[in-house]
């Protein structure tokens, strides 16, 4: 694929600034510059710009005819060049999630790549650093200056509130990757907002059956203290009690902590000993959780951690080492499926990224591409053609790497979940899945998250 070293050395290699700036480009180009060689020069713009004598002087009269008749004779009707098409990417590149939004970029560059419209397509990229009112920010500095058609991003469900918040009276689209918040499919939901991922719904409730099956009826609560780690605890609380499981005890600890001892120690004083534990650490959280979880003595004492919303890939793995052997976690993805749709995806992420690791963050940056593209290819190609490009999206159904994947009527996606166990096989960490069924995000007044005005699924 062109343009793959430049965009390799675009990305993972943040200097002190680099979070702050923004990317453009198709293949990983740095806005500005201009080189000594640029066409942008002043050598370069004497070199390339013609007067309009020398123009006439080489054209000539049979040039002019050229012009006005085509080389064939037939008359030559002008075509306008077909509009550019700007893609925003606002997703985090510091932080507790630092490793996330790049992955999600290069995948998202890899759909547009493969597509028909890799040479129109530009990408701009700014970091939210995980925080509600920089996302907000940067998606307006998105939109209003660098006038980007669609947005994709952010990671936090803390963000995507916020953004799609400001974003639906401008009429303007979001497609979320992550940003896993249930609120935007129900009574928060907008015709301009779009879940492509999941939810903090189907990443939850699918597991209280699993777990009152595999685990046992009593489990102990955790998380990270915020919208996301909040809301899988609660949606997996309601559905695991109405099967008969009991809650013996919960924590929850601010985003980026590193010292777990006094949470772990809530676990392990319990006034019963539960099952296992269930909830959601990302990206440095989990990372540390699970090793002091190890290094507490929890492990070897037969407690089970059971982590939601994917977070076990293999750059996280590889971190925490042998204390994630043994451990769960539920995703609507799987690396190793044998499927065409992801084996084609490896082999091109393979090919783009050589020694790189897709994934996870990689696959689902390429659906939403392959999102965006097919909604394109409806409107003939026209990123201006908002309402067509909506029309498109709640259309979408399709096969793709996770398998397939169909839009909801309230802009969630309904997608084949799966119940991971992390093994060690051959020296490397692996998930061995378990699939629990397709899941889509149900909504109405019976739920916490309310109804959707644009419709409900029946799942």
């Amino acid at each position: 694929m062109e343009g793959t070293e430049r965009e390799n050395e675009l990305y993972y290699k943040p200097s002190a600034t680099a979070a702050h700036q923004t990317t453009e480009g198709g293949a990983g180009e740095r806005k500005g510059g201009m080189g000594k060689n640029s066409n942008f020069s002043k050598k370069g713009l004497k070199r390339n710009l013609m007067n309009r004598r020398d123009f006439i002087r080489t054209v000539g009269f049979a040039g002019g005819a050229a012009l006005t008749m085509g080389i064939s004779g037939k008359p030559f009707v002008a075509r306008a060049a077909e509009p550019e098409i700007r893609i925003g990417h606002a997703s985090s590149v510091t932080g507790v999630w630092a490793n996330m939004g790049p992955q999600i970029d290069k995948g998202l560059r890899l759909a547009f790549s493969l597509s028909k419209y890799k040479d129109r397509v530009k990408f701009f990229m700014e970091d939210t650093q995980a925080k509600p009112e920089l996302a907000v920010q940067k998606a307006l500095k998105l939109y209003e200056k660098d006038k980007v058609h669609i947005l994709v991003g952010p990671i936090g469900g803390h963000e995507s509130p916020a953004i799609s918040a400001v974003l639906r009276p401008m009429k303007k689209l979001l497609l979320e990757v992550y940003g896993a918040n249930a609120y935007l499919v129900g009574k928060d939901c907008s015709p301009y907002t779009f879940m492509l991922g999941h939810t903090t719904y189907n990443v939850s409730v699918p597991m209280a059956p699993w777990f009152l099956k595999n685990l046992g009826n009593k489990v102990f609560l955790v998380g990270a203290d915020f919208r996301t780690g909040r809301d899988v605890a609660l949606f997996f609380r309601e559905a695991f009690e109405k099967i008969g499981g009991r809650v013996v005890g919960e924590l929850y600890s601010p985003l980026g902590t590193t010292e777990y001892a006094p949470y772990l120690s809530q676990i392990r004083n319990a006034k019963e000993k539960p099952d296992g534990c269930f909830g959601f650490y990302g990206g440095s959280d989990c990372i540390n959780f699970v090793r002091q979880f190890e290094e507490f003595g929890l492990k070897k004492d037969g407690y089970v951690y059971v982590n939601s919303v994917g977070a076990f890939q293999t750059l996280e793995m590889d971190a925490m080492g042998d204390a994630v052997v043994g451990f769960y976690d539920c995703f609507h993805t799987v690396p190793y499926a044998d499927n065409p749709q992801n084996k084609t995806f490896m082999a091109a992420w393979e090919k783009a990224y050589p020694g790189q690791i897709g994934e996870e963050n990689g696959m689902l940056g390429f659906d939403a591409g392959t999102c965006i593209i097919k909604a394109l290819d409806t409107v003939k190609g026209d990123p201006n053609n908002t309402e067509g490009l909506v029309s498109a999206l709640e259309k979408i159904e399709y096969e793709s790497p996770r398998g397939k994947v169909r839009m909801g009527p309230n802009h969630g996606t309904i997608v084949p979940m799966y119940a991971r166990k992390v093994v060690k096989k051959d020296g490397k960490y692996r998930r061995e899945a378990t699939f629990l069924g397709y899941y889509g995000t149900p909504c109405g007044p019976q739920y916490e998250w309310g109804e959707c005005k644009l419709g409900c699924p029946s799942t």
